[in-house]
């Protein structure tokens, strides 16, 4: 891509209104997670006469996968145990999905009883939480309380997955089992520490644990925990209380295309954040996580490629060892190429020579010109990779603040998350929801699944410091540039931490520090 000079547009700024005090943000969680539990916790919750077949043939398995088909690469089979009655529990397969499963092979795969066992431990823990159930379809039904749900993109632990978590013992007797959940809050007041006490409560009851000799939660690494952020009821009023009425409260636009300029800016910077299989195209987290910022990628021309070269090029860099073909026998290693790695344009490197005293020895003279050489490699993908990101930040300069019209929140959605698509790092389709259809919110995706209060309490806490960070953007002097505001060129952590600052805060701080010496 041909590196584009950035210009300086000047912010679009916020109303005085909106202006004159910071918004009152909400947010709302959701927690992806395997529920381990001892069958004595399953037996209530059964329809009558239902017998628990516990050894089922790979055949099967495959055969009761509830996963969509999208997940056949990393997720083919379930990996719970079957049961004989029928269920009318819809799944994202087909609403008799259950049923076909039961005619063709004398069992099914677990509908909401996991989700009851579930809810009678929130019942039962310290806070005595009360949480509907919904089919995963209908889980915008109502956002003012708890609630639980299956996920279509996860799957149960397989026996030595098991044992790791609970233990050898437990999982060779036979009567440990687990399943698939989702645990979904109702909003909080961002700057409050009510709901977070709320969620420490919560959490502890679903873990169990050591102490806890009937189930253990776990998270692994198709797990999730993605943070809505949102505002209450109406932008002006403080939030007391959570309510599904917050539906009709939206951000200001110019807040939304900071927003989204920050995200796309700082996206390979947050990366570093989170352990590989949270990190955008990679395999383990196949169409739930891509990026936001590709989409801002023109389509590149490939008139006069020499496509066996390509390939030959793509297996000599090792990038295709770790990709196995598909099952028609294709390779995948070209196909699944980011599409940056695609549109990156060929450079030049220039080697400069230093001049060595003949007296040097063969090893010094060696040495310094392998030096001279790493160096001068550096040098230019540095130069490389600061033009390429400059080449970004002008594209999302042009999309996302037109020099000569206003973007509409539509097509602001459309730029982020490509006319519909939830499963990026950063999902905007639920900003543009229609009367009636949920809260409008920002959905943060990236973060792995997690049960720590403190972990969670970080990441929550972070996601709320960009949306400050995009509202302080807005408030800035008229006529800054917004690569004076928010940094320009290869951008990492921490310009991140520098740029961010008192919006970010100390603790803030020291969390990024510490995520990054762990991942980045």
């Amino acid at each position: 891509m041909t590196p584009i000079s950035p210009s300086a547009p000047t912010t679009t700024s916020l109303s005085p209104a909106a202006a004159a005090t910071a918004l009152p943000l909400t947010f709302g969680l959701e927690f992806e997670h395997i529920l381990a539990f001892h069958s004595s916790l399953l037996l209530p919750h059964l329809p009558p006469n239902t017998l628990i077949i516990k050894d089922l043939p790979p055949s099967t398995r495959e055969s009761l996968r509830q996963t969509s088909t999208q997940y056949l690469w990393t997720r083919s089979q379930y990996n719970g145990w079957g049961l004989t009655s029928p269920s009318t529990y819809p799944l994202p397969r087909g609403p008799g999905f259950h049923n076909e499963c039961l005619a063709k092979h004398g069992c099914r795969g677990y509908a909401d009883e996991a989700l009851k066992m579930e809810r009678a431990i929130l019942l039962s823990g310290p806070s005595g939480t009360e949480a509907a159930i919904h089919a995963e379809k209908q889980k915008r039904t109502d956002f003012a309380r708890w609630h639980l749900t299956t996920d279509h993109s996860l799957v149960g632990a397989t026996p030595e997955e098991l044992a790791a978590v609970i233990g050898g013992s437990k999982a060779g007797s036979g009567e440990w089992d687990s399943a698939p959940l989702e645990l979904v809050s109702p909003p909080f007041a961002l700057d409050e520490e009510a709901g977070f006490e709320e969620i420490a409560a919560v959490l502890q009851a679903v873990r169990g644990g050591k102490d806890d000799h009937l189930h253990q939660a776990f998270t692994d690494q198709w797990c999730g925990l993605h943070v809505h952020i949102g505002l209450p009821p109406s932008s002006s009023s403080s939030f007391t209380s959570p309510s599904s009425t917050n539906e009709e409260a939206s951000f200001p636009l110019p807040l939304l295309q900071h927003l989204a300029y920050i995200t796309t800016l700082y996206e390979p910077a947050i990366s570093s954040l989170h352990p590989p299989s949270r990190r955008p195209d990679r395999d383990a987290t196949g169409m739930d996580l891509a990026s936001n910022r590709d989409l801002l990628l023109p389509e590149p021309d490939f008139a006069g490629v020499d496509w066996d070269a390509v390939e030959a090029a793509v297996y000599d860099s090792g990038y295709a060892s770790s990709h196995d073909d598909d099952d028609d026998g294709e390779g995948r290693c070209f196909r699944d190429i980011p599409l940056t790695m695609k549109n990156r344009a060929p450079t030049t490197t220039t080697t400069t020579t230093t001049i060595v005293p003949t007296t040097a020895s063969f090893t010094t003279i060696r040495t310094t010109a392998e030096e001279e050489e790493e160096a001068a490699t550096a040098a230019a993908e540095a130069k490389e990779n600061d033009a390429y990101e400059r080449g970004i930040q002008q594209r999302a300069r042009d999309l996302l603040f037109p020099p000569h019209r206003q973007i509409t929140l539509q097509a602001l959605c459309d730029v982020m998350s490509s006319n519909g698509q939830r499963g990026r790092v950063v999902n905007w389709t639920y900003l543009a929801r229609a009367p009636g259809k949920g809260p409008r919110t920002v959905e943060f995706r990236q973060h792995e699944g997690c049960l720590d209060t403190e972990e969670v309490r970080s990441w929550v806490r972070f996601c709320g410091a960009l949306v400050r960070w995009a509202e302080k953007g807005c408030r800035e002097e008229k006529g800054r540039g917004l690569e004076e505001i928010y940094g320009g060129g290869a951008l990492g952590w921490g310009d991140l931490v520098e740029r961010m600052g008192g919006v970010l805060g100390g603790d803030g701080g020291e969390w990024v520090r510490r995520r990054a010496g762990m991942w980045g």
